[in-house]
């Protein structure tokens, strides 16, 4: 059953995207929540994209 990521786990997931280790965000986030693949990879692309944009708007 797939349960919610708790604040600090979304932080180390952030963390991961950041440092650009995808896998290893993608794996912590299946890890917490117990989802599936395709939702932990969702996560993961709309985290990194909203990175991307937040670096974006800092240049």
């Amino acid at each position: 059953m797939k349960r919610e990521l708790k604040p600090e786990e979304h932080e180390e997931i952030v963390k991961a995207v950041a440092a650009g280790d995808r896998i290893k965000a993608t794996n912590i986030y299946l890890s917490a929540t117990e989802g599936s693949l395709t939702d932990a990879q969702n996560y993961v692309k709309r985290l990194t994209a909203e990175a991307e944009a937040a670096e974006s708007e800092r240049s």
